[in-house]
């Protein structure tokens, strides 16, 4: 069984973070340097080292994993992360692995293969891999946004995506609609799930029934967008108003609604999440959930600099971002 950074923590009786640290190049106490450094040798550790006067492979370098290189939410908190960590004297590797658990595997081997010195996860609707464990075993820190891996004890940043769903939906019902349909994200991701059951608590809360009709699911893509607002315009009794959890899913709907020559808001009210450019130029501009992309990234690269920097005091944490509602004019009050 290979060494392990916590067993040189364990043997040198110092913290995990102490350990990290002294890997990353940081100066310590010369009483820690000294029972680190005969713990490295006793153990035979070399992860992450070069044979030759311990010293470390430190590249400066974060890599960044996420299902697609076209996903705008994605792409734009890595840009935000980006620009931070290149003030912290930084570069970022960025891989996709096109929503497929082998690649994704394929990818966190190729990183830690090239001694990257943290990880900037997206995992999607991938399960955890085992590669995961070997980044902690060897003291890589991981930083997974917007998704949780319950099986991996790591740092998170996400939205409140409970929260967010909850708020929209409770719009709609304060413009007095009953009859609100949601298209749902896949259900396999963590993201899918929690918007969902905002949507469900915001209708509990106000005595309002779900209908099974009005749930419906777009899987996070244009195309499920567009067949799932198709199915919910053609029943007997349509929604008065169209929820959508995704940017993707919301422009697929829209379409479907243009498509069938239905106005918004006359015809029917719409909430989508995601605020980028494309959402003021629909006619009309849409009213949507807006998430801090920025802020997200922003503290996705300082959570993961200050663990590869060796402070783990508060590992780990979960930071929760709020959203807010960019109100626009694509919902109607009903009488």
């Amino acid at each position: 069984m290979s060494v392990t950074i916590r067993d040189v923590a364990k043997k040198a009786n110092v913290s995990l973070g102490t350990v990290s640290r002294y890997l990353n190049g940081y100066k310590l106490k010369e009483a820690n340097r000294i029972r680190v450094e005969q713990a490295i040798r006793e153990l035979g550790y070399r992860e992450n080292l070069i044979a030759k006067g311990l010293k470390t492979n430190r590249t400066m370098t974060i890599g960044v994993v996420l299902a697609s290189l076209t996903d705008f939410f994605a792409t734009s908190i890595i840009t935000a992360a980006e620009n931070y960590l290149a003030g912290e004297n930084y570069s970022i590797v960025v891989c996709d692995f096109n929503s497929k658990q082998e690649n994704l595997d394929q990818k966190l081997r190729f990183l830690k293969d090239r001694f990257v010195d943290g990880l900037i996860l997206f995992p999607g609707s991938c399960a955890s891999s085992e590669v995961l464990q070997e980044y902690m075993d060897a003291g890589i820190p991981i930083v997974i946004v917007n998704d949780d891996m319950p099986d991996i004890n790591t740092d998170k940043v996400t939205i409140d995506n409970s929260n967010a769903s909850f708020r929209a939906v409770e719009y709609l019902i304060h413009q007095n609609h009953r009859d609100i349909a949601i298209i749902n994200g896949d259900q396999n991701t963590y993201t899918g799930r929690e918007r969902y059951k905002g949507y469900l608590e915001a209708l509990q809360t106000y005595n309002i029934e779900p209908r099974e009709e009005y749930i419906t699911y777009g899987y996070f893509s244009n195309r499920g967008g567009y067949e799932a607002a198709k199915k919910l315009i053609s029943l007997p009794k349509p929604p008065t108003a169209i929820y959508t959890t995704n940017y993707y899913m919301t422009f697929g709907a829209i379409i479907a609604l243009n498509e069938a020559k239905i106005k918004v808001p006359d015809d029917i009210s719409f909430i989508g999440f995601d605020h980028f450019e494309l959402s003021d130029v629909i006619n009309p501009p849409l009213t949507v959930v807006e998430q801090p992309t920025d802020r997200l990234g922003q503290l996705a690269a300082k959570t993961v600099l200050r663990r590869v920097k060796g402070d783990y005091s508060d590992f780990p944490v979960h930071l929760r971002v709020n959203t807010k509602m960019i109100l626009k004019d694509s919902v109607r009050k009903l009488k």
